[in-house]
């Protein structure tokens, strides 16, 4: 039963909710190490570890590959050397990657890519799509970083075409992938506690136990449980202009913008012999957080609260069969409960409630093949893949319809190799009926849409690369269905996405004591029958239009470098700049005709530079972000100031016995600048983060 709060300084956390969070973690390490400790075999020793198939180990130095599509790739010790608490901070040293962040720990992060809506942008966590069917954005803020091995961000068709056809379905990719290697010992244990300044607190526990088979030594069971808790107050100062320069400001604090939340991952590798596996994982989130309101003049109050409880369940099987031929089976629930309170809304209850709850079912089915070739020079595959699934949105408001939908995703995928040249073709049809209460509700929908990439390598480390895809946005259940906002005959968005861009691979100098890799793209995107918010008999009954036509031009530059200057010495550096015309092409008559849209700033970048030593690794780095404009209009009225954003990580790792104890302190904001991402929604300025973790 949810308790509904009406005062607006929520004081119902604290030490008694930071107290049975951190009981909750403990109790679950304890539990796991007795489960752990009855479960193993003597039959494993540091000799007999090996790794699982097909995957890939995140070091140190991340080079950037000549994939057919624009792919990039932060791994987990790039990862820990970077100031990033959630995921949605280590997106933010991406090339053409632009996160709506509105401040704090749990403030809302959603992330947009190269002039993309964030509904363009799918999050695939472990080869499985998140969704939210309501809104159709995932919030970045809810994924910790604790337990990820490798991050990748895909925009256009890659090379993998032995996948869901629901990952070909969304205009750029976000790949999540959990811990991949295979331990060295039966059990591994790691505890770990961030602290922070505005009372961040965050211990984690993470547990792994590998259990072999006695008679069949590719046969073994590798399982692992990870939990999470956060909390913070998170009331940090901030600087209040009323007007220009030159009038006058006052420090004020930031209000309502604590989280408290707790989330809890279960992983099993099953592997029955090296062409068989089979995948298993369980996942619940659950928090509660304010939410902040613009710092609007003398009005600078919030009450708002937001809960939020999500868990699925997924299932993924592998085979390998003789002769080329590949197949993968897998089905997932997920079930998602969202709960907004405003206790001092307007109406005639005087407060607004309300509750949604969205269900899903989803079932994919994948085969591939792969011609037998004399030789490594010449190649061809083909897979073919089809997705089902149902989504249902329930909701304690009146105003909702309870729609369901239900669609079939059916990917064709080729891909050709002859000597240097690669080539990759991929057809998608979609169908979709909208339903609700098992009748029709608005319009159904046939696509087919086409994709193809291609890349040659010129010299030894040089690659072009070249790709076009298509893809339609369904209009999400708010767009549709909401009442005085929605509308039953919106059309899907349609997006065009053009590249072409060259690769310097993983290249040696100076007697191999350099390494280097770069990347050069420009890109073309057009997105048409654009879904947009027009007001209509007044500023609070809005109706949603496909009105709207955007073209996007842009370049961006990736370069990584590693230099070892001593034994046991490193430089590292990892930068990218990114330059984006993302403008308005509705209708000439109006004043927004090419002007840029909302929230895209012309130039960003971000860098890292690093030093490892023997003793210690420091890192500094930069986020920059160039002007831009909060509304359509693009007036000095509207102009969000662009930002340079300066931080410190220092982390050393230390072995004691068979424990290793690892230190990181983080210094954020250098410059104590209270920037805004959103307007009138500042950044934290100046913080510290401490984190103390063992390792057994």
């Amino acid at each position: 039963m949810d308790v509904v709060v009406f005062h607006k300084t929520p004081q119902y956390h604290g030490r008694g909710a930071i107290f049975r969070a951190s009981t909750m973690i403990v109790f679950l390490a304890f539990l796991l190490l007795s489960f752990s400790v009855s479960a193993q075999n003597d039959t494993v020793g540091k000799h007999n570890a090996r790794w699982l198939p097909e995957v890939q180990i995140g070091g140190w130095y991340s080079k950037i590959e000549a994939n057919p599509a624009a792919v990039q790739t932060l791994t987990v010790r790039q990862i820990e050397n970077l100031p990033a608490l959630q995921l949605s901070d280590a997106l933010k040293y991406m090339s053409g990657v632009v996160v709506k962040d509105y401040g704090g720990t749990g403030g809302m992060k959603t992330v947009s890519v190269r002039g993309l809506g964030s509904q363009h942008t799918g999050v695939a966590y472990d080869g499985m799509a998140l969704t939210d069917c309501q809104t159709g954005q995932i919030d970045l803020g809810k994924l910790s970083l604790d337990n990820i091995s490798t991050l990748s961000l895909t925009t256009g068709l890659d090379d993998n075409i032995f996948k869901p056809a629901r990952l070909f379905s969304f205009s750029n990719l976000l790949n999540i992938n959990t811990s991949n290697v295979m331990p060295d010992k039966p059990l591994k244990m790691k505890v770990a506690l961030t602290v922070g300044m505005y009372g961040l607190i965050s211990p984690q526990v993470f547990c792994e136990n590998l259990i072999k088979s006695k008679k069949h030594e590719n046969r073994f069971v590798l399982w692992n449980l990870s939990a999470n808790y956060t909390f913070s107050k998170g009331e940090y100062p901030y600087l209040l202009r009323y007007g220009g320069i030159m009038d006058s400001v006052s420090w004020e604090r930031r209000q309502n913008t604590d989280i408290n939340a707790f989330n809890v991952e279960a992983n099993v590798k099953v592997s029955i012999n090296p062409n068989k596996q089979l995948l298993i994982k369980w996942y619940y989130y659950d928090s509660e957080r304010g939410l902040p309101s613009a710092t609007v003049f003398y009005n600078l109050e919030s009450s708002q609260r937001l809960w939020n409880r999500n868990t699925f369940a997924q299932l993924q099987y592998y085979q390998h069969f003789k002769k080329g031929w590949r197949y993968q089976v897998g089905g997932k629930f997920n079930y998602d409960y969202t709960r907004y309170l405003d206790p001092d809304y307007l109406n005639a209850e005087g407060r607004l409630d309300n509750q949604y709850r969205q269900y899903e079912g989803y079932l994919t089915n994948v085969v591939s093949y792969t011609m037998p070739m004399k030789t490594k020079e010449y190649g061809f595959s083909a897979a073919l893949a089809n997705d089902l699934f149902y989504n249902q949105l329930r909701s304690s408001n009146m105003e909702y319809v309870d729609p369901a939908r239900f669609t079939s995703l059916t990917a064709l995928s080729l891909k050709g190799d002859i000597r240097n040249f690669k080539l990759v073709g991929n057809l998608l049809l979609t169908t979709v009926n909208n339903m609700s209460r098992g009748q029709q509700l608005g319009k159904n929908y046939i696509h087919l849409s086409p994709a193809v990439s291609a890349s040659v390598m010129l010299k030894d480390a040089v690659t072009l690369r070249a790709f076009y895809k298509n893809i339609f946005r369904m209009p999400t259940f708010n767009d549709l269905y909401y009442r005085e906002v929605g509308n039953i005959n919106l059309e899907p968005e349609k997006t065009h996405q053009w590249d072409l861009g060259a690769v310097l691979e993983q290249h040696r100098l100076a007697a191999g004591r350099v390494l280097l890799s770069a990347s050069l793209d420009g890109y073309f995107n057009i997105v048409k029958d654009k879904i947009v918010a027009f007001p209509s008999h007044n500023l609070f009954s809005w109706t949603m239009l496909n009105y709207g036509k955007v073209w996007v031009a842009g370049a961006e530059l990736n370069a990584n470098l590693e230099y070892q200057f001593v034994k046991h010495y490193y430089l590292r550096f990892n930068g990218n700049t990114t330059y984006q015309k993302a403008i308005d092409r509705t209708n000439p008559s109006e004043k927004t005709f090419n002007h840029q849209i909302p929230y895209t700033p012309l130039w960003s970048g971000s860098a890292s530079l690093g030093v490892q030593t023997p003793y210690v690794t420091v890192t500094y780095a930069v986020i920059l972000c160039g002007k831009r404009y909060a509304l359509r209009e693009n007036i000095p009225a509207n102009i969000v100031d662009g930002y340079v954003d300066h931080s410190i990580t220092i982390d050393h790792e230390f072995d004691i016995k068979k424990t290793k104890l690892g230190l990181k302190l983080e210094l954020l904001n250098l410059a104590n600048k209270n920037y805004s991402i959103v307007r009138n929604y500042p950044m934290q300025g100046f913080g510290c983060r401490f984190k103390i973790y063992f390792s057994f």
